[in-house]
């Protein structure tokens, strides 16, 4: 276990937009470098593997498709671009990001997902260690497929190694993969999501003026806090990852870090959820749950 008293706001904005440099590879480390980067998935965006996965590869899986990829037709809908890729890969753009290309396919077999409890329906490139990318299938962006592929209907299967959860709070959507729960997953975005992202965000931007400096900053702990990760205390902000708990004081100044044996996030996860008394903030209350 390893306990850091204190850090710099300076050092920690340094070190931001340094995504090189990794630092000790715990959650908060992570967390301050990423800060002003607005970044939805500190797991993805990293590029790291976790604690306990030692193989990584960010490579698509390249299983066998029924689909003719030669045969693929560039489409224009309202919100989507849909392209081929050498390769037989469809790569999947949304508009109103600027084009940024939001999904890059191999055209495997049944890769559509459908989860039973929603409806809704996923892309998903599983690439292990919790790391995935993903998109959820709208009516248009199903139909732009179909005519993309030359196919009446899609293969689908059931939603497996995934599980789509809620944040009690704001009602959003995000998704996890199974056994992996402490990356954070993904959250499922729509207008409705981002309406209230942009509410939290301006309230972290109205809570803790010498903490969060910039709107994207104050998204990013938004995101967070919708998938359960992040909250905010009567003196600052708690962060907990896979193998580290945090607390950001309100000064902006004041801090502290607190690592753990992943093994035992379960049950540090749920003293954080349950937890709401001032001892929170306490490094030696963290510190004795740590290495209890």
């Amino acid at each position: 276990m390893q306990i850091n008293n204190r850090f710099s706001l300076t050092d920690m904005r340094k070190s931001a937009g340094n995504i090189i440099h990794r630092g000790n590879g715990c959650f908060a480390d992570i967390m301050s470098r990423k800060t002003n980067a607005g970044l939805d998935s500190y797991i993805s965006s990293e590029g790291k593997p976790r604690p306990d996965c030692e193989v990584y590869g960010r490579v698509f899986q390249t299983t066998m498709h029924r689909y003719d990829t030669r045969a693929i037709k560039d489409v224009e809908t309202e919100k989507y671009s849909i392209t081929r890729r050498e390769g037989g890969y469809l790569c999947i753009y949304e508009k109103a990001r600027g084009n940024d290309e939001v999904f890059n396919w191999k055209l495997n077999q049944n890769d559509v997902q459908v989860d039973e409890k929603t409806g809704l329906k996923f892309l998903i490139n599983d690439l292990g260690c919790g790391l995935f990318n993903m998109v959820v299938i709208d009516s248009e962006l199903e139909q732009g497929i179909k005519e993309a592929l030359g196919v009446p209907e899609l293969e689908e299967k059931p939603l497996i190694n995934f599980t789509v959860r809620q944040d009690q709070k704001t009602g959003i959507r995000y998704i996890t993969p199974n056994g992996f729960e402490s990356s954070g997953g993904q959250i499922i975005m729509d207008k409705e999501a981002r309406e209230k992202l942009d509410s939290l965000a301006k309230e972290y931007l109205e809570q803790y003026p010498n903490l969060v400096h910039s709107y994207e900053e104050a998204w990013f702990h938004a995101t967070f806090e919708v998938r359960g990760l992040t909250k905010r205390t009567a003196g600052g902000i708690m962060q907990i990852g896979p193998n580290s708990i945090s607390f950001r004081n309100k000064d902006g100044i004041n801090g502290w870090t607190c690592i753990f044996d992943p093994k035992k996030w379960e049950e540090l996860k749920e003293k954080f959820d349950r937890n709401n008394n001032a001892g929170e903030e306490s490094k030696e209350f963290w510190m004795n749950l740590c290495k209890s």
